[in-house]
């Protein structure tokens, strides 16, 4: 019930699994087909940029998330560990 609550934080933000990386394009082409298609291939790559921009921004919220649980987690450890301060603390 605890793990729930804590987890439960988390439920509408972004976690590191929302963040799919876009696939690279690549260039790696015979010189007439760079050549042939190089506004479609020039295209691919702006789209690219801007994909891998979004999926940034996306692990930066991630990151966010990650550590707003983490605070949560140590915060509720304190009050844990404060009920009992003359005991040790507890560990696996």
């Amino acid at each position: 019930m605890v793990a729930a609550g804590l987890a439960g934080s988390a439920l509408a933000q972004t976690t590191a699994l929302d963040c799919v990386p876009p696939p690279v394009p690549t260039a790696d082409l015979p010189r007439d087909v760079l050549e042939e298609y190089r506004d479609e291939l020039g295209l691919e790559f702006s789209n690219y940029f801007t994909e891998a921009q979004r999926y940034l921004q996306c692990l930066q919220r991630a990151e966010e998330t990650a550590r707003q649980d983490i605070d949560a987690a140590l915060e509720a450890y304190a009050r844990l560990q404060a009920l009992h301060p003359d005991k040790k603390p507890i560990q696996e």
